[in-house]
């Protein structure tokens, strides 16, 4: 079983999110954005062992407590190669890694950026700035494109089954409501 804890960080009220396999209690961080400290806390109070911390994007919001939750853990960072931040491991899409009895694959969305990524876990869709509840993410800063992101939404969009959406920002929603409901989405579908 997975359980995913929920923290809402920084200035723009960025989700962080600790997900953990309550078996092995092996844990990844995702987007780390700031208020190391309550991050760290949970990890410790847990007895977590967080061998990886997932950037869905570089943008500073989800990146402010990157390099201090990574000292405390020794957890090894990973962000697409087009993002332009340091990482320990630099992706392209496509790759996996373990988490517990699970496995954590990364989705290349590009769009609000040009590395952004999805991290798909069992049922579990933690999507960044890409997909938001009847929202997708901002297309107007640098290196946004709003015809890739559709094209990425259309990939979201036909993935097999059903997902809880875990977004960089705002509320969860699942994907089959997305699907029937956001603009963007059903944009990228016609």
């Amino acid at each position: 079983m997975l359980n995913v804890q929920t923290f809402v960080v920084g200035m723009v009220s960025t989700n962080c999110y600790i997900v953990c396999d309550a078996e092995t209690r092996a844990a990844a961080v995702i987007d780390p954005g700031d208020r190391a400290e309550v991050i760290l806390s949970l990890i410790r109070e847990k007895a977590l062992t967080v061998d990886y911390i997932f950037l869905t994007h570089g943008h500073f919001d989800h990146v402010l407590a990157l390099d201090e939750v990574r000292r405390a853990t020794g957890a090894k960072s990973v962000v697409h190669g087009l993002e332009g931040v340091e990482a320990d491991i630099l992706i392209r899409g496509g790759e996996t890694f373990p988490l517990g009895g699970h496995t954590v694959e990364a989705l290349h969305t590009p769009g609000h950026t040009p590395g952004s990524v999805c991290y798909r876990v069992k049922d579990i869709l933690f999507t960044g700035d890409t997909l938001f509840e009847d929202d997708c993410g901002r297309c107007d800063l640098p290196g946004g494109d709003y015809g890739v992101m559709l094209e990425s939404l259309r990939r979201l969009a036909a993935l097999d089954g059903d997902y809880t959406v875990y977004p960089g920002h705002d509320v969860s929603t699942t994907l089959s409501r997305e699907r029937a409901h956001n603009v963007n989405m059903r944009e990228a579908l016609l």
